[in-house]
């Protein structure tokens, strides 16, 4: 777990040097495959002993589908359960460039610019879901974007931290 400037936590199943070629493998028509997997091992199980007196969206960051499928769509999924539900689209990036292999500072001068969908607007409660966490500022504008409209953030979840130990 890591606590991001602005105090979001961010739980992460694996650190980035032993995940990538889990993560890279949604560049591939076949990535959603591994991904489903990967995610019934971990979001699943972590879905499975969570508990809450209200219902928690499940929000995927850019979920944006490239190649035919949102990688962070097949995690939030995964997460479906008696306290959790998946809100597919609801946070979508106005910004198409690419972070990946990108600076600290590029990626802090060209924020996503989120738009949230009203299909999460009824929540008062998400988790933020996303494949790894970098700089963590995708995660926190995300969770910038949910705080204006009302909606407590809880956590964020990831596959994986980029942050070296």
């Amino acid at each position: 777990m890591r606590i991001l400037e602005g105090g979001l936590k961010v739980y992460s199943f694996f650190s980035y040097a032993s995940a990538s070629p889990i993560l890279f493998t949604k560049h591939h028509f076949w990535g959603h495959r591994v991904l489903k997997e990967i995610a019934s091992h971990t979001f699943k199980k972590f879905a499975g002993n969570f508990a809450f007196d209200e219902k928690v969206a499940a929000v995927a960051i850019d979920d944006k589908p490239l190649g035919g499928y949102s990688h962070t769509a097949i995690l939030a999924h995964a997460l479906s359960s008696s306290s959790i539900t998946p809100v597919y689209g609801a946070l979508r990036a106005e910004n198409p460039v690419k972070y990946s292999g990108q600076t600290y500072e590029f990626r802090r001068k060209n924020p996503r610019r989120f738009v949230l969908s009203s299909k999460v607007k009824n929540f008062k409660y998400a988790i933020l879901i996303d494949d790894v966490v970098t700089s963590g500022l995708t995660l926190r504008e995300a969770h910038e974007i949910l705080q204006k409209e009302g909606i407590a953030t809880l956590f964020a979840l990831v596959l994986a931290d980029a942050k070296e130990s």
